[in-house]
Formats: C-alpha cells, sequence, structure tokens
C-alpha cells in the first residue's frame, strides 16, 4: 500500500476532528437580546468600513454590555459567510476567551463597542477604521480590559463585503508573530491532491467533509452559514486572486506591485516600523559606539562582592546573545562562597546601553508576545504565600504579568508593581496592577515602610548591582509577619554548567549576581526573616536547550537591521543568516527533545534552573 493512500485518511481525520473543535468553540456564542434601555453614555461604537448599525442595534448592545459587566464587546454578524465563520472559529476560544487574562484580543473585527475609560486609558481616538485595523484596536483593548472583554451574536448586523486580498490582510495580521497559520489550509489542499490518485475513495470524502465544515460547525448554534453550497469557492477567494496576480505579474511588470499585498514576514524583533524611525535611533546608537565600551565597564574586582574572599575564578567569558550587541563579559566566581558575580561589572551607563530596547522600546512588542503564551510558573509563584495577603508589591514588576494572574489566585488582594522602565505604568494604565512606583527599590523603601504583607522579586534579584541593599528594602517595606518571595536562577544547576554562556540562567550581560540558595538564605536570616520554604522543583524553567539554540544562531549569524550594528554588506549578512537558519534547523527538534528527556533529572532534588525562597519576617 503507497505512503500516499494515508494522506487522504489523515485529512479526513484531522478535518472531523477540527470540526467538532470548532464546532464547540462557536456554539458558546451568546446572542444579544433586544432592549429598550437607552444607549449608556460611556458606550462608544467602532465599526469598520461598511459596516452599520441602527438605533435599536446599539440599545441592544449597551444593554448586553451593561448586564454582563463588559467594557468592551465585540459584535458578531449573525449570517457569515464560510470563510468568515471559519476564520472567527479558528481565531476566537470562546469558552475560555473573556476569563483568560492573557488571551490575545479577537473578535469578527466588524463592530466593537467600547467603555469610554478603556478607550482612553488605551490611548486610542480613532474615527475611521478598517477590518485590518480592528485587528490591533481589538488587541490593544483586550490589554486593558482582561476580564471584561466579550463576543457576541448581535441579529441583524451585516458584515461589510471584502475581497480575498482584504481577508488575507486580516489573517496576516492576526497571525504577525505565527506566518504559519496562514499556511494550514493549503497544506491540507496539498495533502488531498497528493493522495487523490491513490485512495479515490478516501479523497472525495475528506474533500466533501471539508465542503461541509462551515455548515456542521455552525448547525444548531447561534450563526447562520450563507453561502453552504458555494462555501469551498468562498474560502479559496484569497488563493484565487493571488493566483490572478500571479499570472498578471508574470506578463506584465507594471502588475508586479500587486504582488506585494501577498507578502508574508515575521515582524522585526527590534524593528522600528518607520524608516526615519529606524535610521534615528540607528545613528544614535552608532553615535554612542564609536566612542568605545571602556566606559561601560568598572575596574574589575579582585575580591568577591559577597564574602570579600580574594579567591577568584574565572567561570566563564560571554556575549549578548539574544540582542547581539558589542562586548565580551567575564562571570567569576568566589571558591569560598560559590558567589558568581559579572566582573568587570557593568556602570549604570552600561546597563542602560545593554537594557534598552530588550523590554520595551524596539524589543516591546517581541517581549509582549512572548510573555502572553500563557500564566507559566505565575499561579505557582502566588500560591506560595499561604493565606491571603492584603497588599502585594511585586518589585521588577515590568508589565504586571504576574499581577494579572494573580488576581486569579488572590482576587481581593491589592498588587502593585515596582520597577525601573515605563512599562511599570503601562501596566497600571492597563489595570493589571493598582499602583505603579517607578525607581530603584532601595530609594523607594523609606516611602513604603511597613506597607505590604507580601514582597516578591521574581528573576530580579539577580539584575541588581547590589542584593543586599535590595534585600533591605524588602525588609523595610514589609509588615510584621509579613512575607518575602524570591525566585532566582541556580547557579549551581547542572544546566549551568551545560549551556555554559547560552543558559537561561545567564541571561549575559543582565545578570549581574547569581547567589546560591545558602548564601540568600543566610543573608534573609541575618535581617531577622525566618525562612519557611526553599523549593528547587516547580522553579525549573523549561526552555534553555531551544534558547541556546536561538542563542547560537544570533551569535553565528546577527541580523543585519539590528541598529547597534554595522554591516558593510547587509545582503550577505541576510544571505549568511538564511543559510545559518536553515543549517542549524536540524538542531532545533533536538534541542527539544534534549529539554523534555532532562527534565524529569533536573526537577529532582536541587538541580533545577532556578529556585523560590519564602521567608517570614516576625
Amino acid at each position: 500500500m503507497s505512503r500516499r493512500y494515508w494522506l487522504p485518511v489523515t485529512v479526513l481525520a484531522a478535518v472531523s476532528l477540527n470540526t467538532a473543535r470548532l464546532r464547540r468553540r462557536l456554539s458558546a456564542l451568546p446572542v444579544i437580546e433586544p432592549s429598550d434601555d437607552q444607549i449608556h453614555h460611556d458606550h462608544v461604537f467602532l465599526l469598520a468600513d461598511g459596516v452599520h448599525l441602527d438605533d435599536a442595534q446599539q440599545r441592544a448592545a449597551s444593554a448586553h454590555a451593561r448586564h454582563h459587566g463588559l467594557d468592551v464587546l465585540d459584535l458578531v454578524p449573525e449570517d457569515l459567510t464560510a470563510d468568515r465563520l471559519l476564520d472567527l472559529a479558528r481565531m476566537l476560544d470562546t469558552t475560555t476567551y473573556q476569563a483568560n487574562r492573557l488571551a490575545p484580543g479577537r473578535g469578527a473585527y466588524q463592530a466593537l463597542l467600547v467603555d469610554r475609560d478603556v478607550l482612553t486609558r488605551a490611548g486610542l481616538d480613532l474615527k475611521d477604521v478598517t477590518e485590518s485595523d480592528l485587528v490591533a484596536v481589538t488587541g490593544t483593548l483586550k490589554r486593558h480590559a482582561p476580564v471584561s472583554t466579550g463576543v457576541a451574536v448581535l441579529p441583524g448586523l451585516r458584515a461589510a463585503a471584502r475581497s480575498g486580498a482584504e481577508r488575507f490582510a486580516v489573517r496576516r495580521a492576526v497571525h504577525a508573530w505565527e506566518p504559519t497559520s496562514l499556511a494550514a489550509p493549503l497544506v491540507r489542499d496539498g495533502l488531498l491532491a497528493a493522495g487523490a490518485t491513490a485512495a479515490p475513495g478516501w479523497a472525495l470524502a475528506a474533500a466533501t467533509a471539508s465542503w461541509l465544515q462551515p455548515a456542521l460547525i455552525a448547525a444548531g448554534g447561534p450563526l447562520r452559514l450563507t453561502d453552504t453550497l458555494v462555501s469551498p469557492l468562498t474560502r479559496r477567494r484569497d488563493a484565487t486572486e493571488l493566483l490572478a496576480d500571479l499570472v498578471a505579474a508574470a506578463g506584465d511588470r507594471d502588475d508586479a506591485g500587486r504582488l506585494s499585498r501577498w507578502r508574508v514576514s515575521l515582524p522585526s524583533q527590534y524593528g522600528a516600523g518607520d524608516r526615519a524611525r529606524a535610521a534615528e535611533i540607528r545613528e544614535s546608537y552608532l553615535a554612542e559606539l564609536a566612542d568605545g565600551l571602556d566606559r561601560f565597564f568598572e575596574p574589575r574586582r579582585t575580591t568577591c562582592p559577597w564574602c570579600d574572599s580574594s579567591r577568584l575564578r574565572r567561570m566563564l567569558v560571554g556575549v549578548d546573545a539574544m540582542q547581539v550587541k558589542p562586548g565580551r563579559f567575564r562571570y567569576d566566581r568566589c571558591s569560598e562562597c560559590r558567589h558568581v558575580f559579572q566582573n568587570p561589572r557593568l556602570t549604570p551607563e552600561g546597563l542602560d546601553f545593554y537594557y534598552r530596547d530588550f523590554y520595551d522600546g524596539l524589543g516591546g512588542p517581541a517581549m509582549e508576545w512572548l510573555l502572553g503564551f500563557g500564566p507559566g510558573a505565575h499561579p505557582a509563584r502566588a500560591r506560595s504565600v499561604p493565606v491571603a495577603p492584603r497588599r502585594w508589591l511585586d518589585v521588577g514588576a515590568g508589565l504586571g504579568h504576574f499581577c494579572l494572574i494573580a488576581r486569579d489566585v488572590w482576587p481581593e488582594t491589592i498588587f502593585d508593581g515596582l520597577d525601573m522602565g515605563d512599562g511599570v505604568e503601562e501596566a497600571a494604565r492597563r489595570g493589571w496592577i493598582d499602583t505603579a512606583h517607578r525607581g530603584q527599590f532601595p530609594d523607594l523603601a523609606p516611602n513604603l515602610a511597613g506597607h505590604y504583607d507580601v514582597v516578591s522579586m521574581f528573576h530580579y534579584l539577580e539584575h541588581t548591582r547590589d542584593p543586599r541593599a535590595e534585600l533591605d528594602a524588602a525588609t523595610t517595606a514589609l509588615t510584621p509577619g509579613g512575607r518575602l518571595v524570591i525566585e532566582v536562577p541556580n547557579p549551581d544547576s547542572p544546566a549551568l554548567r551545560l549551556y555554559g554562556p547560552l543558559a537561561s540562567g545567564m541571561l549575559i550581560p543582565q545578570h549581574l549576581n547569581l547567589l546560591p540558595a545558602d548564601n540568600l538564605a543566610a543573608a534573609l536570616t541575618e535581617r531577622g526573616l525566618h525562612v519557611e520554604d526553599v523549593a528547587f522543583g516547580e522553579t525549573h524553567i523549561s526552555g534553555d536547550a531551544p534558547m541556546a539554540w536561538w542563542g547560537l544562531c544570533q551569535r553565528l549569524a546577527p541580523s543585519p537591521g539590528l541598529p547597534w550594528r554595522s554591516e558593510a554588506h547587509p545582503g550577505l549578512g541576510r544571505a549568511r543568516r538564511v543559510a545559518t537558519f536553515a543549517a542549524l534547523a536540524p538542531l532545533l527538534p533536538a534541542a527539544a527533545l534534549a529539554e523534555a528527556a532532562s527534565r524529569p533529572y533536573l526537577v529532582r532534588g536541587s538541580r533545577a534552573n532556578a529556585y523560590r525562597i519564602v521567608a517570614r519576617l516576625p
């Protein structure tokens, strides 16, 4: 039996399972009921070009939003073509959407009801918007109303007509960071065509299942399909238009520009978007680098900053493998207390240079996407405190992801955030934290004295120049009986020895100090805190091997577009980058396997690449 025989069988099974999954998603959509109530004065409607809402529809939507406590409501047309219905079902899991604080904003992108306060906090002042514009708008609004954003069907609402290219533009905007998702339907059709001659009966069954999929998804639910008979053609309108553009471009160079609307690429990790702005940033970076790197470093130490011993040995020398900013960074280890530290250490000016555009600025969108994958370790971190705290301060809060997720564990707790960057102020605007404190913790601590039942530092202490001063600040900010929760990389983990400079626990050059667990516990005891728990297993952070793979690719072939790099031949640099990724691509599955195989070993004992300490102030 030919291997191609199983291709249509696989397609049939995949389509059937996916149909059931998508049907479950859309069946949970609520339907808005008519209402005679007046439109709430704080409700604003954003409509895509060609979409209209009459007064009765606006009243109904406004009443629904008030009744269900929604600040943002995506309005879904009751009648949908097959392509719109499938796009909605693929993008939006209605069973978890509202409760999932990190779910990206999704919807039908036709009409939005928005509370005026959310619109203001989000910094949006919109008039004419397209369906593609509403992709970004909905994403922004969901971040500012993470559990008060909903989706509902509005009877009588009609979707605007759109071309295949316009549909593709919407899907491209939705899947900006995962463009391979755009190819899934083409892969399905290709597999079906490849196996059609080997198993024509199964191929016909799979094609029929694919044809009927939109109707089966909609059957018995709140949505109605308007093009059942011609749905295969409707769903492939964008592919048809692309083929027509390819034919036209082959025959007439003047039509070649039309192909640009089908271009797909990953967003640049450190791209400015605007060419003029990108040139300005590049000029600024290169001007700084022209003065050399020496001023970014302090004199090299000859004694340990933790115990003052002179018995130091070089542990490793590494480079910035994430941003690929220039410089080499040495880390020494004390033979007496085993403290690991950067030597020579970066100056405040150097830290500003190497932090810039990593967590915010040019790197902000990529970091937002990366941190939005899921709750991760945040629920376990919140539960490490045994009783519900009244006030919690998260130091090194960034955009407030921990505080946002921790509200599901401690819904009555007031969560405040402290950080140096402007991300903490953005977190307050979003409502992810209640109060933002911006600055150095030791400087702000006297004004926060005795104010918090819990102070947390999750992967923050290793970034600081003086960890002991940070511990003093935390002790000051705690109420009597309050708890300090600290999570940091474990410098004694086998993972750090295995991956060396590319280990996630190093994050060169941002990490300045790596503290062994007994050193940190002793420092807490010296400050009068009682160590209640030292945890290793569940604190292990997955991803060392894939991160090392990425760091190796970055090191061997950095992007020539990085504003802090000057490439004499950018085209050659891009070719080298493509060749490097192609050559190292087979190592990525191997890295994933190594990660999975090593985890059971690393989560036992004290081998994890991170540990967490909970200490209580008597």
